[in-house]
């Protein structure tokens, strides 16, 4: 970890939460976004409605910390082993973490951390599926797989459509309905 790192690391960890704000900390620069709207959090609501919380507990406006990084993504979901969670007072740590999803917004600033930074951030904390579901036009999502923690990439993806079935591999192990999901307004996109 450098100088720069760890200073940015401790000015993030010193922020106070400001309402309607989300704030990460990502490849050494602090991000603020703007609460996500409505078609941004029925989907996070709708993927929380189908985890088995008996085999989970379900996690958001919570960051995360990838091991041996001073990134701390704050994902729009995650799950860990039901039970598994103990009183981190900052972040989870990335070992703990099963799955993470992003629903992406409609900057294209969001949409470039969504699908290439995060994933690398991902991938280098160990974090065995990452589910990016896309709202922009007729709505996909990706289901990426086996993290490289040295390479920071994942080895595998799969891409299904708003609508189909969407299988999750082990560890997460069950199938998300995406019948209810609904694309952006053709109006909301870039």
């Amino acid at each position: 970890m450098t100088v720069t790192q760890d200073r940015m690391l401790q000015l993030y960890e010193s922020m106070e939460p400001v309402e309607g704000v989300k704030i990460e900390l990502l490849r050494g620069e602090i991000v603020m976004m703007a609460t996500p709207k409505t078609f941004h959090n029925r989907i996070v609501q709708l993927v929380r409605q189908q985890v088995p919380v008996d085999r989970f507990d379900v996690w958001s406006t919570q960051a995360i910390a990838p091991t041996a990084m001073t990134d701390r993504p704050d994902p729009d979901l995650f799950l860990t082993e039901a039970g598994a969670f103990e009183d981190f007072a900052d972040a989870v740590p990335s070992e703990l973490v099963l799955m993470v999803l992003e629903v992406v917004s409609t900057t294209r600033q969001a949409r470039k951390r969504d699908f290439d930074e995060k994933p690398e951030i991902y991938a280098r904390g160990g974090i065995p599926v990452y589910v990016i579901v896309d709202p922009k036009g007729s709505g996909q999502i990706h289901v990426l797989t086996s993290p490289d923690p040295v390479r920071g990439r994942y080895r595998d993806s799969h891409i299904g459509t708003f609508g189909e079935p969407v299988r999750l591999p082990p560890p997460v192990g069950f199938t998300l309905d995406t019948g209810r999901f609904r694309p952006y307004p053709k109006d909301s996109e870039d």
